[in-house]
């Protein structure tokens, strides 16, 4: 079999990317007022600008990257959104190759150790611990790894084939369907715990969960490993904002979009006025849904209907390796309010970056906390977790993503059979508005699934004004 290196993969993506966004019959010209400087908005505008639009950039943030954050006032820099760039996410690593953004694999992560029903466990003991109450054929797997049978009967030959109707048609809950496949009780109840995929197993759509272990099987070939900017990934988004010829304006959120037969406009926050001669709306949807729109009231329903993933992560700094004397591996994977405990070393120093990972309904009592109260009742628990890590650890930050306005959570969520419906519906352009965003992908999700969704509306625009 002929090898199938990176490079190659990457110049692959970017021809197809090249010719995607080429109007047949050459230059196109036009204003284009893209709103969000994340790295949807950011790829619509440099294909924009490309192809011969007069592009300006609206950023309601003081700052470029949307969900990806890189937390520069933190030692080590811990990735505060998009944390990892996949072997596949071609449009991402051509990006940063074009613009001349430092690559490097991550720091190796520490191993973890489990802390279920109570009990402290290493790896190498769970299959006969007495917390595992998992039957006989399935208590090798750790808790870690048990979604991982859903691959067995995954149905979608490609990602894409996720927004398949037949397929949504007959798609359910995470919790029914792991059932209805031989699933134990135990395993979902473990899977759910810290399900990434879901607020809840309840409303977490089956389909989705296969469209993740497709793309986890396409991530991990040989030839294919993980990346991550070498001086933190929010440097891809500064790199392409950088690159833009047009105006970026930050710290300027929109307020109301109207539009006629020949032009599209905007209110800002601060009363001005823009127009132009195309939209592209790459603001996720619980932001959007916040500007005054006259928009078609199923669009509406529909958009209002998408849920968002919730996350509450908490950036610790560790002084000294707390976890040797002990002989834990230094990470936790818990079925408690903690989540996951990622830790892993900071390059060139004897210290450690710790992050604590909360996902779904678990983050709401966290959230509705004032960030003083949170931060401590984060350190509370850790220290109730392992005692040894007080004295040890400071707090560098907290990120709650689902009560930024400007996100509502870390990634849409398509409840089960919703995407047949909506997913389609809310990536339409309206008149002269077209829409990105991760939530608007097809193929990908996450900071490529946002890369293809810019370089889609770009198209669109460009043959509405060729």
């Amino acid at each position: 079999m002929r090898q199938f290196s990176r490079r190659r993969f990457i110049q692959s993506v970017a021809a197809m990317s090249s010719l995607a966004v080429t109007p047949a019959r050459g230059k196109v010209s036009g204003r284009v007022v893209v709103v969000g400087a994340g790295l949807s908005g950011l790829n619509a505008a440099l294909h924009l600008e490309h192809l011969g639009c007069e592009v300006t950039v609206l950023e309601a943030r003081d700052r470029v990257g949307g969900r990806v954050y890189t937390l520069d006032h933190v030692a080590g820099h811990p990735e505060g959104g998009g944390n990892i760039f996949g072997g596949s996410y071609g449009r991402v690593l051509h990006t940063a190759q074009q613009l001349g953004v430092a690559l490097r694999k991550p720091p190796r992560g520490l191993p973890s150790d489990f802390h279920v029903r109570g009990q402290i466990i290493k790896a190498s003991e769970w299959p006969d611990a007495s917390a595992n109450q998992l039957p006989a054929d399935w208590r090798e797997l750790l808790p870690s790894r048990l979604q991982g049978r859903l691959q067995a009967s995954n149905p979608l030959m490609a990602t894409r084939n996720w927004l398949d109707p037949a397929l949504n048609a007959v798609d359910q809950s995470a919790f029914d369907g792991m059932r209805a496949l031989g699933f134990p009780e135990e395993a979902i109840r473990l899977i759910g715990v810290n399900n990434s995929y879901g607020n809840r197993m309840a409303d977490t759509s089956l389909l989705s969960l296969y469209r993740v272990r497709a793309e986890f099987a396409r991530l991990t070939g040989s030839q294919l490993s993980f990346t991550e900017a070498a001086l933190g990934n929010q440097r891809l988004p500064e790199a392409m904002a950088a690159a833009l010829k047009g105006p970026l304006r930050l710290s300027t959120p929109v307020r109301r979009v109207s539009q006629d037969q020949h032009r599209i406009s905007l209110v800002l926050d601060n009363g001005e006025s823009i127009e132009a001669d195309a939209l592209v709306m790459t603001a996720p949807l619980p932001a959007l849904s916040k500007i005054e729109w006259a928009m078609p009231a199923e669009r509406r329903r529909l958009m209002e209907s998408v849920e968002y993933h919730k996350v509450l992560q908490a950036h610790l700094v560790v002084e000294a390796p707390y976890w040797e004397k002990r002989g834990q591996g230094g990470s936790w994977w818990t079925d408690g309010q903690l989540g996951r405990i990622f830790v892993r070393p900071i390059p060139g120093t004897e210290r450690y970056n710790l992050t604590v990972w909360i996902n779904g309904d678990e983050c709401d009592a966290l959230d509705a906390m004032p960030k003083a109260d949170c931060q401590a009742e984060i350190m509370k628990q850790l220290y109730a977790l392992v005692p040894d890590a007080k004295g040890a650890v400071s707090v560098g930050d907290v990120v709650r993503w689902s009560t930024d306005p400007y996100a509502g959570g870390v990634w849409s969520l398509w409840r089960p059979g919703q995407a047949a419906e909506a997913h389609a519906a809310l990536r339409t352009p309206l008149g002269r508005a077209y829409f990105a965003g991760e939530h608007t992908a097809i193929s990908y999700r996450g900071m490529e699934g946002a890369m293809e969704s810019g370089e889609r509306a770009a198209l669109e625009v460009a043959r509405m004004l060729s």
